[in-house]
């Protein structure tokens, strides 16, 4: 190699060192803001207010009356690195402020049009300017109020890369309310504001009790059913609330959790809050809960990631079993010890919730002054005599029976049965092989919930409502793509949803995708939406929880199909025949009927299974034969 040659490694420059650290620390206006609200909280702002215009790409400014800073400061405030926090390496391992690594505000300014100004609580005001990482005028004399105000404008208009994508000015003004709202729980004795475009959209004041800050923020109905959660271990406290289950979410959006001040975004609290909340909760829903956890700084580790969302507990094991005991005890406590679903949980019993569950399901029918015998299983799963009275919706009843009454009806009739492909309606006379289904010995349902269907293979176990609710989803799918074509419901007196601030503005966008398919909605307060009109053939729907998952879907593209497609599932799911319905022979037989005649009937829309097979093998294998 010749020795002339230069070195094939190079340093790089400042500007673009911290331009390659904002693309992990400023990767859209949310992470802006949450980096300057950060700074403005260390600073023990007792105000702080933030504009947005266009989403965050023409403005973002944030202004607090903390601290302040005077003129030496302003130039190490915006050099890599530097930072009031931090002394020693020793004080890496017991971190108490939110911010510390000095980049923040490096990277911020060099993908954007930067001022900061600020003012020490005595002494004079001074500002300065950095265009795109280069200084255009250092710091001078300015009048400013005490405090500091931070602008960015026309963010990455000097990477064009990452201004691509950028979402809409509503989906980042959306995520940048999230994030907010986050921020401002945490620190209920912060006063919070926030203007997009002109328009105020949430305004907390300063000194608030947590319940009133939590009922700004999470809306006044979830705040009232909001159950007290304590706990504590030798190094560690929480203290928080837990909702009640009816407010479950799809997804754990809704779940805050705070380390020391510091929001945080951690697995294992997730799954410690999943834990807690089961035995009360399906699954794949999550419960709203706000954590205030409150440990020794030398058992975290908060310098994993950028963001310093993501912390590693030295005692992982404690901290979960904490959260998640205090949760469940909460819970347990408010429904007198009984669990409300199937799923077993921390000293709950499956006799009991079961027992919930059945009760939950339906409406519990008046009870006669003289109970009738419950059947025998001779009398509800093996055919009888044909001169039997049966009290049974398995056994085939007599002719006198049968004339007296009335024609059995279709599943899901009055509602919207008529989308079903056409099929043999049933009578009770009705054989297997009448229905064209070959191979089928005998069909019968237990706990109301379930059809067993023996064929020559084995035996087949429907659940009902996923079975009826996929079929009416197949078939409904059509109808729903042209829902404004049937007619439109007018509201004498509007529906009024209670939503928090940052479901308001992710269902703002979504609005004109809403009028498309017929549903009039407009925003009513910084919490609240109304619905005027909607579609016909939507017939009776919860509004309450159709915006819940509509705003945990979140923004984005191609709304108007995907609101089609989840107004699908929400019809047929209420439409379908529910668990704890006891089904007549020939509902059941209309079922295998449906299972046999249409394709991917194997999951419901929401995914769980439709049927559970076992075969003669399999039974034989088990018993050991």
């Amino acid at each position: 190699m010749p020795a002339t040659q230069p070195p094939m490694i190079r340093q790089l420059d400042d500007r673009i060192a911290n331009q390659i650290a904002a693309g992990e620390v400023v990767e859209r206006p949310a992470a802006v803001v949450k980096e300057l609200v950060e700074n403005a909280l260390d600073a023990e702002s007792t105000r702080i207010e933030v504009r947005l215009e266009d989403g965050g790409r023409q403005l973002i400014e944030v202004v607090d009356n903390g601290h302040g800073m005077r003129r030496d400061d302003l130039l190490l405030a915006v050099s890599r690195h530097a930072t009031s926090k931090l002394r020693s390496s020793e004080d890496l391992f017991r971190i108490s402020s939110l911010g510390f690594r000095g980049e923040a505000l490096p990277s911020i300014a060099s993908v954007c049009e930067f001022r900061l100004a600020s003012c020490p609580s005595e002494g004079d005001g001074c500002e300065m300017t950095i265009n795109g990482g280069r200084m255009q005028h250092g710091p001078q004399p300015c009048a400013v109020a005490p405090g500091t105000r931070v602008s960015a404008r026309n963010l990455f208009y000097n990477v064009p890369a990452r201004l691509k994508f950028m979402k809409s000015a509503r989906a980042e003004g959306a995520a940048v309310t999230d994030t907010l709202t986050r921020l401002a729980i945490g620190h209920p004795q912060v006063g919070v504001r926030l203007h997009l475009d002109g328009r105020q959209t949430l305004d907390l004041a300063p000194e608030q009790r947590v319940q009133e800050r939590l009922a700004a923020c999470l809306g006044r109905d979830v705040a009232e059913s909001l159950l007290a959660v304590e706990g504590m271990s030798d190094a560690t406290q929480i203290h928080g609330f837990a909702a009640h289950p009816r407010h479950a979410k799809p997804s754990a959006k809704k779940q805050f959790v705070y380390l020391n001040g510091r929001p945080i975004n951690d697995r294992l609290l997730v799954a410690a809050i999943r834990e807690g909340y089961a035995g009360f909760l399906e699954p794949r829903l999550h419960g709203v809960v706000v954590l205030y956890i409150d440990t020794d700084p030398s058992l975290v580790d908060v310098n994993v990631h950028p963001t310093k969302a993501e912390i590693r507990f030295r005692r992982q094991g404690e901290v979960f079993a904490l959260v998640r005991d205090a949760i469940n005890k909460a819970l347990r406590a408010e429904s007198g010890g009984f669990q409300l679903t199937g799923n077993s949980s921390p000293g709950g019993t499956a006799d009991a919730s079961s027992s919930v569950r059945r009760h939950l399901v339906r409406p519990l029918p008046t009870a006669p002054s003289t109970p009738p015998p419950a059947p025998t299983w001779q009398e509800r799963f093996l055919p009888q005599e044909p001169h039997t009275p049966s009290p049974s919706p398995t056994i085939q009843p007599s002719a006198a029976e049968t004339s007296a009454q009335p024609p059995p009806r279709r599943l899901g009739e009055g509602d919207i049965s008529e989308a079903l492909p056409p099929s043999p309606t049933p009578s009770p006379e009705v054989t297997n092989q009448q229905l064209d289904l070959p191979g089928i010995r005998q069909v019968f349902q237990v706990n109301d919930m379930y059809v067993v269907v023996e064929t020559d293979d084995g035996i087949r176990m429907i659940d009902q409502h996923a079975l009826h609710e996929k079929a009416l989803y197949l078939c409904l799918d059509p109808r729903v793509r042209d829902f404004e074509r049937g007619g439109r419901q007018e509201l004498l007196i509007p529906t009024t949803v209670e939503l928090d601030a940052s479901e308001i503005a992710t269902v703002e966008e979504h609005l004109p995708a809403l009028a498309e398919v017929g549903i009039e909605a407009e925003i009513f307060g910084p919490t609240q939406l109304i619905v005027r009109a909607f579609p016909a053939a939507l017939g009776k729907i919860s509004w309450q929880h159709f915006f819940n998952e509509l705003a945990a879907q979140g923004p984005g593209r191609n709304a108007v199909e995907r609101l089609r497609e989840r107004l699908a599932h929400r019809k047929a799911c209420t439409s379908a025949i529910k668990a704890g319905q006891r089904l007549s022979r020939a509902e059941m037989l209309e079922l295998v009927h449906l299972l046999y005649s249409l394709e991917r009937m194997e999951h419901c829309p929401h995914g769980r299974p439709t049927t559970l097979d076992l075969s003669w093998g399999e039974l034989e294998r088990r018993f050991q034969r």
